[in-house]
Parts: structure tokens; C-alpha cells; sequence
């Protein structure tokens, strides 16, 4: 008897947990945080170029950085009278049992002990709600479900928080909008009265940096299929950084009812009368009626709809909508809300302080998206008339590669990082072309001193944006609009690049810097973009710049004799100069001599192509043969020459950088092969650090404790640590660690691949750190998109438009693909005649001539193949005896 009561208990106790964790069966999920995991945990929602709202762990809405600027740890609140709790925005439910009292609760978790405690009690905003006992968080960005969990609410709720991500497709990927909806289930007999609202601050013309509000308004309107509150002002100067619009909406067919503003009264009164008017009936009630009221000093101020006397007008007025609706027995209803903005006016290089970075700081350059949309209203008018296509395309793009055989490490690195493009580290002026920041700052600063900046690093800083390999095969055309900016304007008379941009565009060569590594990196990156569009008219329009910012190599200050190898003042990534012959310019050097090469021939330069391929050869021998010590490539410093700042002899993570990147362009070796997998290996075994307790550091901390990963050189060979080397080398940063760990993955070293990969994401575990936020000089840093070729390189794919052919291993399984334009999956089943591949195509077409299985076999296909969504086409592949 005591066994089948134990039974019964323990089928009870998982049917309840079953019921909890109800997800959308629909949308994929990657990775669940819950417990303490959730503290940090804070995932963006917003469009390419458009600025976030971000979704926390808990459920609430944080890091507000809508206007322009980042301005991580903002969130717009309100108080009157201190001390007195804080009201934010937030979503808050409403229910009522039949014969039983109704009841409010947050829709957030548990306020984080670490605001337990400040000068007046919490710090946190929002604190004197009812809430959830416990939240659970799962996503596979950018979708990202959050379970609501007590233990006397009869409801399953669950928060489904998205915006449309749509491969290849950047203006319907930069959207500014934020997409809440909550998914409510009735777990009893009965029918239970329900009604979730939401409440933003129409905070227009502050926004954590600079600014205030003035004569702030909401209105209530209706359209199409949405209603709700449009958010205004009538004082902030319309040309302000700060200006714009916002709109709460809804798509929801309940009974709506809303608050244009809350009534001002004093002390906590305010936030009690809004608590009165909804638990009565679950309805919100305007206040467009006259209305006396006394404030917390007595003084008596009147309300009258707009027409309000300053001491009794809320500055931020709280737009407040909510959706009633009642639920029978097992019913599940959905509330859809949606979040949009619209602030045209960016300035150049704006960093929200007294100072600004770079030229024109006060010249506006505007938004492309703000030109797509007439203001806050319009953005959600569109996107509701669309919305059903915008959650399909991006389900379905996500779905494929989280529902492939890749390592769910590489999965994650490469779509939690995806987020540093939705970001305010990256924008788009008003004529459409990219820019970005190396990171973001932050509203509150460092605990250590440094200084605040809302972006860190102006100027799409050539050699870190270098790095990254997100944009290409994920949004062909911005990248490529990216190599415009580079290319179009930013190559000076004498060919070399200026590798920050400075703004207005007419501007963009003010900047005098050179870097080598940036420089060269750009060769590279133009040749994969040409090879992945296959875009001949766009390659011909820059070639001429292009040609004249490789020769910039032998008639500048780098490779001064001519003879393939730099030996000159070459400017970096490290923040120095390295002189004499370096591994990490050397492959840089090498891959854009190659890339040249090969573009020169397509255009018909023969001679100039001639000259590139007599360099590479020259300078490929020379490399191999003179400063690989048999481990790895050491650093040559000329006698007599300073030793200050440099790298010396020591073991660099990224001296095959260039080499990797030439990787992901189908460019080949541009070292020797056995060396290039030799050098990993010595990497992994110099560099790796296990334990970082046991680790000393002179520059910044990136790891801390028991955490492990790849620190920025090491000096293995006893004297060969220089007294005063660069100043990163104890340091680690994630971008250099994934571009190494996505070259081992290219080379057959798999478990230290996927190892390196593994040590990061337990980094920003949820709980020591944000998995949406990888940091180096601010925060979700650029360089940090590197970890999409983690999936590359696990893959093997290559793609060229140009050539019509593809590359994947050989490795039985099915694999997601994306070449920035097209995107689909590849299975490969073991035959006994060979390999039997299927390639689908989830959107528009690619032709191909032939199709490769590395190291295993190649078809050729008599005619060119075209493949499509419609097509249904699986070949054999032989094995090449």
C-alpha cells in the first residue's frame, strides 16, 4: 500500500512539474537556465541597428537602450517622494477564482538578493509587488521562453519573447520592436477570470546619459488589428538625440482597456490607487476627468487630461494597457504585446558623455530604420500586418540549426553572440550602411574607476572588426555594405585605409591610422563577400581601391624591401607596433596576398596578380623557414631595435588569425600545413590555463576563479619572457579564443576546439555573467562574433557563388548551412557506394557545378544543378581511391 501511495505521490509531483514547464513545442530551445543561473541572465530584444530592450531571467524588462546610445544597467522609473519604492516597467497578472478574492502578481521572479539591500532597503525596482516564487528560462536566441512558477496560482503562465530574425534579410531582421506574448493556461474545473497589463514610462527625451522629459504624452489609439498607447512629446526639441516615439500595443482580441498616465499623489499613494483600480475588476480606469488631488506637502494641484499644472503632471507618464479575458476549464489563452520606437536622430560617434569619439560628434546621421517607418506607431502597424510570417521565417531559421548535429556549444556560442549586431555596438546611418562600435558602455561604470562611455572604440575599428564571422554568412548583403564602407570610403591617395571611420561619411577619412592587420583583414574579408555573392559589378567598383590597399603593403611602411615579409612599423590589434617579421601580420599578409591574387585574375589584372602571387610565394617560404621554431612562429625583433611593448618569442593565441580567417574565405593554407597544426597544438598546450586562481594577471580580469580558457600569450622557453611585453599577453578575451578555437575545429583538432568553446560559455553561465553579453572593451563586443565559425569550421562548409561550388566534411550526420544569402541542411548517410547527400535549400536557390566532400570525394554535376525548397535532389558521393 505504501509503495502504490508513493507511486501515486511521485506520478502527482511529475505531472505537476510537466504542467510548469510547458514550452512552445513550436520554437526551439537551445539552453535552460533556472535556479541561480537565472541572475544574470538578460537577453536583447530589438532590430539590426535599432538599439534593445533587454528580457531578464526573472522575467522582467532591463537595460534600456532605445535612444541611440547603449546605456547598459538604465531602466526608466519613477518616484515622488522618498524613501518610497520605485516603479519601472513592468507586466503584472491579474486572476480571480470564482468565490475567491483576486489577486496581482508581478509577472517576474524573485527580486536577486543582491538588491536586498541599499541605503533605504531594496534596491530594486518594482520591489513591493507579489511575485512568482521561481522562474525557469529557456532560449535559442532570438527566442526566448520564460516559465512563471507558484505554488497557489492556478495558472500556467509562460512569456514566449522574440523579435524577428530572418536570415539574409537585415531590414526584416531591424525591426525596432520587442514582442512579449503570455501564454495562460486555466490548471482547474472552473472558469478564472485573467487580465495581464503592462506599464512603460514614456520616458522620450532621458535616456541614462543626458536629456529630461518635457510635456510627455500618451494617447490611446486604435488601427488595423492593434491597439494601445502611443507615446509623445511636446517639449523635447525635435532635433534632441533624445527625441521620438514609443508604442505599447497589442494584438490581443480580449476586453483592452488602458491609463494614459497615472494619477500624482503623494507618498506611495500613486502606486496604490493604480493597485486599487485594477484588482477591483482586473480594467483599468483612464483619467481624462477632472480631479483633485493632494500631494505629499499638502499642496493641491487639479488633473484635466492633458491640460495638468507641472506639480501635479507626471513627467514620465506610466502608459499602462491590459487585456482581460477568462479562461474556461483547460483553456489556454494568448496576450500579445508588443514594444516599438522610433529615434531618428543619432549623432556620429555619440558616447552620451562630455566627450565624444572621433569627428562631427554633433552631427546627426540619423537611422536607417526610422527612414522605413514614420514613427513608433507606423513600426507597429507593419509589423503586425506580417506578424505570423516574421515568428515563421524566424522559427524556422533558428529551428535548423539548433535541430542539427552540430555541438550545442557552437550552436550557442554562434546565436547567443549573434545578439552583439542587434546591439547599440552596431548602427546604421541614415543611407544604409553599417558602422559599429568595438563595444558598449555601461550607465553605471566599473566598481575600479575607469570611465563611462555609452560606446567604446569608434569607428568600425578594422582590426577588430576583423574578427568576426557572424555578419557574413548570416546578413551577405550588410556585409557587404561593410567592405563598402571600407572600401569606398575609407582608402586614402596613397592606399591606406583609414581604420576607424570617422562621421559624417564625407568625413570618413579624418582618421590617419593605419593598421596592418586591419588593413589586410579587409583584402580577405572582400574576397570571401565577392565569393559568397558572387557579385562581379560590386567587386569591379571597388577594385580599384582594393588594388591600391594591397600595394599599400610594399610602398608604405610595412614590407618596405618588397619581398613578402613585413618588417617595418606594422600597427595592430595589441594596441602597439610590432616591429620586425611577426607571425600574427605574416598570415595576415600572406591570406590578403592570395586573396589579391585571385581577385586580380577574375578582373583581368594579370600583371597585378603576377605581383601578388611572386609576394606570397616569397614571403610564404620565408615565413615557414625563418620564424617557425619548430612549436610555433616566434616574433623576430630587428637588433638594436626596442623591446618595449612587443611580443618577442613568445607563444601569441592568435598568430594564425590571418590563417583562420583565410579559412572561412575558402582561401586554403596560407602557412605551411603541418606547421599551422603544430602551432594549435603548442598554443593549447602553452596557453591554456585550467585554473586561474593559480594564474597571475597584470591587465584586465576576463576569467576568475576554477574558470579556464586561452590567455593571450604564454613564454614556454625559459629568458624569453621581455621585461616590459605587450600589455595584453596575461589577459584573456573571448573573440581571440573563438577564432582560434574555430581554426582547430578547421583542422581536425576537435576536442581542443570544442574544449576552448566549452570554457567560454561556462563563463557567462547565467549566474557569473550574462550568456547575452560577451565583453572585451565594453560590453557585447564585436570581436566576440567570431564564434560563428565555430559552426563553420566543425562543417567544413565553404560556399562560392562565383565558382557554383560547395564544401562540407564527411562526417555522417545533418548539418545546418548558411552562406548569407541562402540557408538549408545537408545530410549525409553512410552507403554502401558511397555517401548519400541530401542538400536542401530553405530559401531562394543555389546553382552549382560541383559539390565536395573534404577529404572524401568530389561530383561534378553534367549540368549545373539548381537547388531549391521545391527541389528534392540526393546524389552519391564516391570515395576518391
Amino acid at each position: 500500500m505504501k509503495k502504490t501511495t508513493f507511486t501515486v505521490l511521485t506520478i502527482c509531483f511529475f505531472a505537476q512539474i510537466i504542467i510548469a514547464q510547458n514550452w512552445n513545442n513550436n520554437w526551439p530551445i537551445l539552453k535552460t537556465y533556472e535556479g541561480k543561473y537565472i541572475e544574470e541572465v538578460a537577453m536583447p530584444l530589438g532590430g539590426i541597428g535599432t538599439g534593445t530592450v533587454s528580457v531578464g531571467g526573472r522575467g522582467d524588462l532591463r537595460d534600456w537602450e532605445i535612444m541611440n546610445r547603449g546605456a547598459l544597467g538604465y531602466l526608466p522609473a519613477f518616484k515622488f517622494v522618498g524613501p518610497t519604492i520605485a516603479n519601472g516597467p513592468f507586466f503584472a497578472l491579474y486572476y480571480k477564482e470564482q468565490n475567491k478574492d483576486a489577486a496581482i502578481k508581478v509577472l517576474e521572479g524573485p527580486v536577486s538578493t543582491k538588491e536586498y539591500y541599499g541605503d533605504w532597503g531594496a534596491d530594486a525596482v518594482n520591489s513591493g509587488f507579489p511575485r512568482f516564487e521561481e522562474t525557469t528560462f529557456s532560449a535559442a536566441y532570438p527566442l526566448a521562453q520564460i516559465n512563471f512558477q507558484h505554488k497557489d496560482v492556478p495558472l500556467d503562465i509562460r512569456l514566449e519573447a522574440f523579435n524577428p530574425l530572418i536570415m539574409g534579410d537585415a531590414d526584416k531582421s531591424g525591426i525596432p520592436v520587442a514582442i512579449l506574448r503570455y501564454v495562460i493556461t486555466n490548471k482547474t474545473d472552473k472558469p478564472i477570470e485573467t487580465s495581464v497589463v503592462g506599464m512603460v514610462p514614456n520616458y522620450i527625451g532621458v535616456d541614462g546619459w543626458s536629456g529630461k522629459p518635457k510635456d510627455n504624452y500618451n494617447d490611446y489609439k486604435e488601427s488595423n488589428d492593434i491597439k494601445g498607447l502611443y507615446m509623445y512629446s511636446n517639449g523635447v526639441d525635435k532635433k534632441d538625440v533624445n527625441w521620438g516615439t514609443m508604442a505599447l500595443t497589442t494584438l490581443s482580441q480580449g476586453e483592452v482597456s488602458y491609463r494614459t498616465s497615472w494619477a500624482r499623489l503623494g507618498w506611495n499613494w500613486t502606486f496604490r490607487e493604480f493597485w486599487d483600480d485594477f484588482i477591483e475588476d482586473g480594467e483599468l480606469t483612464d483619467h481624462p476627468e477632472s480631479r483633485k488631488v493632494v500631494d505629499g506637502d499638502g499642496k493641491t494641484t487639479f488633473m484635466d487630461g492633458h491640460n495638468v499644472t507641472e506639480a501635479g503632471k507626471i513627467e514620465t507618464p506610466p502608459a499602462t494597457l491590459a487585456v482581460k479575458q477568462t479562461l474556461q476549464p483547460g483553456e489556454s489563452k494568448k496576450v500579445t504585446f508588443m514594444l516599438t520606437w522610433h529615434f531618428p536622430n543619432r549623432k556620429a560617434w555619440d558616447a552620451g558623455v562630455s566627450y565624444s569619439w572621433g569627428y562631427g560628434k554633433d552631427t546627426i546621421v540619423g537611422n536607417y530604420y526610422t527612414t522605413q517607418y514614420k514613427d513608433a506607431w507606423d513600426v507597429a502597424e507593419k509589423t503586425a500586418n506580417k506578424f505570423d510570417d516574421l515568428e515563421e521565417e524566424t522559427v524556422n531559421f533558428v529551428s535548423k540549426l539548433v535541430d542539427s548535429d552540430i555541438p550545442e556549444v557552437l550552436k550557442e556560442a554562434g546565436l547567443f553572440n549573434l545578439n552583439n549586431l542587434r546591439s547599440q555596438t552596431v548602427f546604421r546611418t541614415a543611407d544604409g550602411l553599417p558602422f559599429g562600435y568595438e563595444g558598449t558602455g555601461s550607465v553605471k561604470g566599473t566598481k575600479i574607476g575607469a570611465s563611462k562611455s555609452s560606446g567604446w572604440g569608434f569607428g568600425t575599428c578594422s582590426h577588430v572588426w576583423n574578427y568576426e564571422s557572424t555578419v557574413p554568412f548570416v546578413f551577405g548583403d550588410l556585409s557587404t555594405k561593410f567592405r563598402e564602407v571600407e572600401f569606398l570610403h575609407t582608402v586614402n591617395d596613397d592606399g591606406g585605409q583609414s581604420y576607424r571611420v570617422t562621421l559624417p561619411i564625407e568625413n570618413s577619412k579624418k582618421y590617419t591610422g593605419r593598421a596592418a592587420d586591419g588593413q589586410m583583414g579587409t583584402l580577405i574579408k572582400i574576397y570571401r563577400d565577392w565569393q559568397l555573392s558572387g557579385d562581379d559589378a560590386k567587386l569591379k567598383e571597388m577594385w580599384p581601391n582594393i588594388k591600391k590597399s594591397m600595394a599599400f603593403a610594399w610602398t608604405g611602411i610595412w614590407d618596405k624591401d618588397k619581398d613578402g615579409v613585413m618588417e617595418g612599423e606594422q600597427h595592430n590589434t595589441m594596441d602597439i607596433a610590432y616591429r620586425g617579421p611577426n607571425p600574427q601580420m605574416a598570415a595576415w599578409y600572406l591570406g590578403a596576398l592570395k586573396a589579391s591574387e585571385k581577385m586580380a585574375n577574375h578582373i583581368g589584372d594579370k600583371a597585378f596578380a603576377k605581383t601578388c602571387k611572386t609576394l606570397f610565394d616569397k614571403g610564404n617560404k620565408w615565413i615557414d623557414a625563418n620564424i617557425f621554431n619548430g612549436e610555433f612562429y616566434e616574433h623576430h625583433i630587428p637588433e638594436g631595435t626596442s623591446k618595449i611593448a612587443q611580443l618577442g618569442k613568445g607563444c601569441l593565441v592568435d598568430q594564425l588569425v590571418g590563417q583562420y580567417l583565410s579559412h572561412t574565405a575558402g582561401l586554403g593554407y596560407v602557412l605551411n600545413e603541418n606547421h599551422v597544426q603544430t602551432t594549435l597544438k603548442s598554443i593549447m598546450k602553452y596557453n591554456y590555463i585550467d585554473n586561474f586562481n593559480d594564474h597571475f594577471n597584470t591587465f584586465r580580469s576576463f576569467a576568475l576563479g576554477e574558470e579556464a580558457g586561452l590567455v593571450m600569450a604564454s613564454y614556454p622557453n625559459e629568458g624569453t619572457l621581455l621585461d616590459f611585453p605587450f600589455p595584453y599577453y596575461t589577459e584573456l578575451m573571448t573573440g581571440f579564443e573563438y577564432s582560434t578555437a574555430a581554426h582547430m575545429l578547421y583542422e581536425g583538432q576537435t576536442e581542443n576546439g570544442l574544449q576552448i568553446f566549452k570554457d567560454i560559455r561556462n563563463r557567462y553561465d547565467g549566474y557569473k555573467r550574462n550568456p547575452f553579453n560577451e565583453g572585451e572593451y565594453g560590453h557585447r563586443y564585436a570581436r566576440a562574433m567570431a564564434a560563428w565559425a565555430g559552426i563553420l569550421g566543425y562543417t567544413g562548409f565553404n560556399y562560392s557563388a562565383v565558382d557554383k561550388t560547395i564544401n562540407f566534411n564527411a562526417k555522417a550526420g545533418t548539418y545546418f548551412w548558411s552562406n548569407g544569402y541562402q540557408y538549408g541542411t545537408l545530410t549525409i548517410q553512410n552507403n554502401t557506394k558511397g555517401k548519400k547527400v541530401a542538400l536542401t535549400v530553405e530559401n531562394g536557390s543555389i546553382t552549382l557545378k560541383s559539390f565536395t566532400l573534404n577529404g572524401y570525394g568530389k561530383v561534378k554535376f553534367k549540368k549545373e544543378k539548381v537547388f531549391s525548397k521545391t527541389t528534392n535532389v540526393t546524389f552519391i558521393v564516391k570515395e576518391n581511391n
